[in-house]
């Protein structure tokens, strides 16, 4: 798999640019793809908790088979066996549940917002992740750019140191040490490259591609005003970041569902008051009285005595909790815990998008100052390299010097990269946890 993200030159290649990225890995993100049946499923217990403080309604027709020796009510006398029906429609409505049904409505639209919120959570994860990703990409190919510039540089001199030994004029201890140097900017190149693939199958993954493409990253180009703009303080980043964070929405409304859960449980120990009612018939094979004459005839048809044992009914019960076995102690105890978890959580994300912006924004911070360094002392090295070169080149300093020279400057070059794209992705990070939400 690794392999195959090498270059092929039979394949087209695939143009990456961040925002593509992004957009990908929001259509191919499994987290995502949960947090949003997740929410569908809070959708739709939200709307069943609505649904049931409404009084139920049924609809029952049966047919039995009785033998032994029992009474009859249809036919009022003693039987032995009896065919019977009883057609009904039934309803029955709850009027006082200790208000655990409307603790119970008001708890799943929290659960609802709180499932909403996780989607919009997984949303920023999903995309800072990309970000990472995508910068260590963007850092790989600048630090292999500066290694295959410095390795052009050193094969250079060697073909000079060379040619100068083999026309007496150099030594071969120069040539061994460009040698030398040249080996290990190879090994260096290569294993640049490998982490270049690492991190590639990274962001791969990430996106949930073919790792078979060959895919190119395009990056924005930023000037150097918009780097060493000075950020926001960091108080307004901060309480930006708060006010806007998913996840911290998310968890109040886990915390506030948990408060109406633990008074639902407080509720099982008030009364339960309720109606019911029934409209139906009877049919009985023994017979049944006929209302105009009193009369029972044994082999009253079906529907004869439907019409003459039709009843209703409206009932009203109130049941009164008194002992079940602890249970209902033990489920107020459990949604009090519960309670206090949930509000312990809230602080936690809190907690966590303070620690995640206190590091992206001191990064930031601590990126610009080194971005100002580094300028400066690339363009000092700059000229100490292009002077020490001349200098090695007449033959008036000697082989350390000039490579002291070079590998200051290339550790400059690479700060200054490092540095910049450090500035251009933190601020994008941040911008996230304020509210932008780029793609």
């Amino acid at each position: 798999m690794i392999m195959a993200l090498a270059v092929n030159a039979q394949r087209d290649s695939v143009l990456l640019t961040l925002d593509h990225c992004i957009q990908v890995a929001l259509e191919n993100n499994i987290a995502l793809q949960q947090a949003e049946n997740n929410a569908l499923i809070a959708k739709s217990a939200k709307n069943q908790a609505v649904m049931n403080i409404l009084p139920d309604l049924n609809a029952e027709w049966n047919f039995n088979l009785l033998y032994g020796t029992f009474w009859d009510n249809v036919a009022a006398r003693q039987v032995t066996q009896q065919r019977s029906s009883n057609p009904n429609i039934n309803s029955s409505f709850t009027v006082f549940s200790g208000l655990s049904q409307k603790h119970n409505v008001k708890s799943s639209q929290l659960n609802y917002e709180a499932a909403e919120y996780n989607i919009e959570a997984t949303t920023l994860t999903t995309k800072t992740n990309v970000l990472t990703a995508y910068l260590a990409v963007v850092l790989d190919r600048e630090n292999i750019g500066i290694s295959e510039k410095r390795l052009k540089l050193l094969s250079a001199q060697l073909d000079r140191e060379v040619k100068r030994e083999s026309v007496g004029v150099g030594n071969m201890e120069t040539v061994y040490n460009f040698r030398s140097q040249v080996a290990n900017e190879k090994l260096s190149l290569t294993n640049l490259k490998n982490q270049l693939r690492s991190d590639m199958l990274t962001l791969i993954q990430l996106l949930r591609l073919d790792p078979s493409v060959r895919y190119v990253l395009e990056v924005q180009e930023e000037n150097n005003i918009d780097l060493l703009m000075e950020p926001d303080t960091y108080s307004d980043v901060l309480d930006e970041s708060l006010i806007a964070s998913p996840s911290i929405k998310g968890s109040q409304a886990s915390h506030e569902a948990s408060i109406y859960n633990y008074k639902m449980a407080k509720s099982s120990l008030m009364p339960t008051v309720s109606l019911y009612g029934e409209i139906g018939s009877r049919y009985s094979s023994q017979g049944a009285a006929n209302p105009e004459n009193n009369l029972i005839p044994e082999k009253a048809p079906y529907w004869d005595q439907m019409d003459w044992n039709e009843y209703q009914f409206l009932g009203a019960s109130v049941r009164l909790p008194i002992f079940a076995r602890f249970q209902r102690s033990n489920n107020i105890q459990r949604a009090k815990l519960t309670m206090l978890n949930a509000e312990l959580q809230n602080l936690q994300s809190e907690q966590n998008v303070t620690n995640t912006v206190q590091k992206v924004y001191l990064d930031l911070i601590s990126s610009q100052e080194s971005y100002r360094t580094a300028m400066e002392n690339l363009n000092a090295l700059e000229q100490s390299f292009d002077f020490v070169t001349k200098r090695y080149e007449t033959g008036n300093t000697d082989f350390y010097t000039y490579l002291e020279s070079l590998n200051n400057k290339n550790r400059a070059e690479i700060e200054l990269v490092n540095a910049r794209y450090s500035i251009i992705f933190r601020k994008k990070i941040l911008d996230l946890y304020r509210g932008d939400q780029l793609n």
